[in-house]
């Protein structure tokens, strides 16, 4: 039984190689791109030739089985995506089309080119939430930023192309988020050829933590706004409306001259009664509350739809859209325990469509909001777009740290979904060429999805976890689920606008829960007083305390190890919860990643150091002392170090031995001469012996600062430790 179940194994992961086109081949003498392309991780993708496509075709049509699964589970995954892709593009508020064409160009790229084969990348929230910086009307490009930029202006004449500033900077703000994508892509492409990937191995654990909490955060405000409407009487008290609840032409001018500043005064009339010959149905020269709330580009051309307000509880439509949420959240949670088959999001999706369309408006009649009745989604093919930007030196500024927090966000969750899908699939190889060239696979998706008006993304962890689990371990699984998403999209899209948009919220709030880290919280709940203020334990001085060799009272750690690590980690968490949602995730994982680092330091700075000291007596009678140190010498443990030594109760000659010491950096170099300059003061000598190579290299490299005389070539000066 053991014997066929490990031969199995092997048969798996000799497919799964043939799949990958990583078959064995006689060595070959390589030039110098077959060499660079191997060792970057290059080989086994179409940017060597067409290997792939025949050793995928081969093994394929040797394994019909597996054929079938990967069909499968690409088309479970196409299915999923739609609703998920539709759900972010309104977190980033722009059009569904601008989602759901990121999640085609990351699926198709990544999974022809990409260094995980199963990996499913799309628009993902972890980018939506960034790149919503720069379409927030006071974000990034607020109007006046635009106008003082020469990017908008005002109408000169009345035409059909006439916009109001509100809605030329919306249009401006989704250019540049166009070209924000195409440099976010070529950042990604350089960061993957220097194999930036690596460092993910810096980021702790505990940031990691903070940043996918924060992010869960994030999503959970977004979809809050689902239970928000436009609050019209609010709209007319802003611009002193008539009791009657009507707006006069002479309203609907003073509002349209903040607008189009540039025209002229019978130019502006003109084009206020082209809006009342829209909106007023009755020719009152007035426009109504129904006139107006049936009259969308009016709304818009007003900025109406700014005033929000939460949903009554009286109205059925709220009660409705809570059975949506709840219904979802239900579904996708409990259909997966019961059957595989299907995805869940998408059976409560359908489930949603087909109660709001054939019950509710048909016998309640509590029509709930849907996708079309936020946008119009029209699927087409992608074209191809130039970003109609004007990037200067200014504009560029403005943008350039989004485009490095898109980046880094993008191959952050990019590398650890990697590494999360090589840890399901039990793969143990060295995965810096996999990092490479999915950075690399992820920049030039980004760089395309710029090109075709999308907005970008990275990988999906929660997808490639259902895609891999279903079977889905090679190329053509994401491959298939990218064509077949495609093909959803442009002949279903009629389909999508009727979807109710209660619904997709119940879906992402499931999304929350499973993406929200709440093993966290035991460490967060845990015994706060034992952090702060930790007890004696048992058999403990109350006023223990540690003496060094001068006499002086050191005072204690305020906690011991274990209290003050539990307290660095959630302190971590904390923080980087809360810049993530208030900033980005970039600003976030650098600031973690910093405070990590200093915290580690004063860690090491207590326990990476150890000198002990010891008097001995010559045969001629006089005295030395030899302080041995042992551990890491560096910024962190220096002040400890030099706190460590007598100076004046010691006798004249001091020997110091740093054979098993490690100077680590100019701290320690410095904090070694300043001790020998104390010493010289006091008329005593300083000798230290070293036969640690590193500590050699290091005094080389930073050249003759440091008094050589103090380094002492003759080890048998100081005896051997004894015990």
């Amino acid at each position: 039984m053991a014997a066929t179940e490990k031969n199995s194994n092997s048969n798996n992961e000799r497919g799964t190689r043939e799949q990958q086109g990583e078959e064995h081949q006689p060595e070959k003498k390589m030039n110098f791109m077959q060499r660079f392309h191997a060792n970057h991780g290059f080989s086994d993708t179409p940017l060597c030739g067409l290997t792939y496509v025949k050793d995928s075709f081969n093994f394929y049509k040797k394994n019909k089985l597996r054929l079938k699964n990967e069909i499968l589970s690409g088309l479970t995954v196409a299915i999923a995506q739609v609703p998920e892709s539709v759900a972010f593009s309104f977190v980033a508020k722009v059009h569904p089309l601008v989602g759901l064409y990121a999640t085609f160009f990351l699926g198709i790229i990544t999974a022809l080119i990409g260094g995980r084969p199963g990996m499913v990348s799309g628009a993902a929230g972890a980018m939506a939430v960034v790149a919503v910086q720069i379409m927030e009307p006071n974000g990034l490009l607020p109007v006046d930023k635009l106008v003082s930029l020469g990017e908008i202006s005002g109408c000169t004449e009345i035409t059909n192309s006439c916009k109001s500033l509100r809605d030329q900077a919306y249009d401006k703000r989704v250019e540049y988020l166009f070209m924000v994508m195409i440099l976010c892509g070529i950042l990604q492409i350089v960061l993957g050829l220097i194999q930036a990937g690596r460092l993910v191995r810096l980021i702790p654990n505990t940031v990691m933590t903070g940043f996918v909490n924060g992010l869960a955060i994030i999503i959970f405000k977004a979809q809050l706004e689902s239970f928000q409407e436009v609050d019209w009487k609010k709209g007319f008290e802003v611009f002193d409306s008539t009791q009657a609840g009507e707006i006069s032409s002479t309203d609907i001018a003073r509002v349209f001259a903040e607008e189009l500043p540039d025209l002229s005064t019978d130019q502006l009339n003109t084009y206020v009664a082209q809006i009342l010959s829209e909106a007023d149905a009755d020719n009152s020269t007035t426009i109504s509350l129904s006139e107006f709330k049936s009259n969308k580009d009016f709304v818009i051309h007003t900025g109406y739809e700014e005033q929000k307000m939460w949903r009554s509880a009286s109205e059925a439509s709220t009660w409705i859209m809570l059975l949506y949420v709840f219904g979802s959240m239900l579904i996708v949670h409990f259909l997966p325990k019961i059957t595989k088959m299907v995805p869940s999001s998408l059976v409560s999706i359908v489930s949603c469509l087909i109660f709001e369309h054939s019950v509710n408006r048909k016998a309640i009649g509590a029509d709930t909001p849907t996708v079309v009745d936020l946008s119009p989604v029209k699927g087409a093919f992608p074209t191809y777009h130039s970003p109609d930007v004007d990037l200067t030196p200014e504009s560029f500024g403005i943008v350039a740290p989004l485009i490095f927090s898109l980046a880094a966000v993008g191959l952050i969750e990019s590398v650890l979904t990697l590494q999360l899908v090589d840890e399901i699939l039990e793969d143990t190889s060295d995965a810096t060429g996999r990092c490479t060239q999915e950075c690399v696979a992820q920049g030039v998706a980004n760089l395309m999805s710029g090109l075709f008006k999308s907005m970008g993304g990275d990988a999906m962890i929660g997808q490639s976890t259902i895609n891999v689990k279903s079977g889905g371990i090679g190329r053509l699984s994401t491959a298939f689920a990218a064509t077949m998403f495609l093909i959803f999209v442009v002949a279903a899209s009629k389909v999508i606008e009727l979807v109710p948009v209660a619904a997709l919220t119940g879906v992402l709030f499931m999304v929350v829960i499973y993406t929200f880290d709440w093993s966290c919280l035991s460490l967060m709940t845990g015994n706060v007083r034992s952090l702060c203020v930790p007890g004696r334990r048992e058999g403990e001085d109350k006023g223990a305390h540690r003496v060094d060799y001068a006499g002086r009272r050191r005072r204690k750690c305020f906690a011991d190890t274990t209290d003050r690590v539990r307290l660095q980690d959630t302190f971590l968490i904390l923080l980087v919860t809360i810049l993530t949602e208030r900033t980005n995730l970039a600003i976030a994982t650098g600031t973690g990643v910093i405070f990590a680092a200093l915290l580690y330091a004063w860690d090491n700075s207590f326990k990476a150091l150890n000198v002990v000291r010891s008097v001995e007596t010559s045969s001629d009678g006089t005295e030395r002392v030899v302080y041995r140190c042992s551990g890491e010498l560096f910024f962190g443990t220096d002040r400890a170090f030099k706190n460590e030594f007598a100076l004046r109760a010691d006798p004249n000659d001091v020997v110091l031995n740093i054979d098993n010491c490690r100077v680590c950096d100019y701290s320690g170099l410095a904090a070694m001469n300043s001790l020998c300059d104390r010493y010289l003061a006091l008329g005593k000598t300083l000798r230290v012996s070293n036969s640690n190579p590193e500590n050699v290299l290091i005094i080389e490299m930073l050249g003759k600062k440091f008094i050589p005389e103090i380094f002492d070539s003759d080890e048998g000066v100081v005896p051997p430790l004894t015990n």
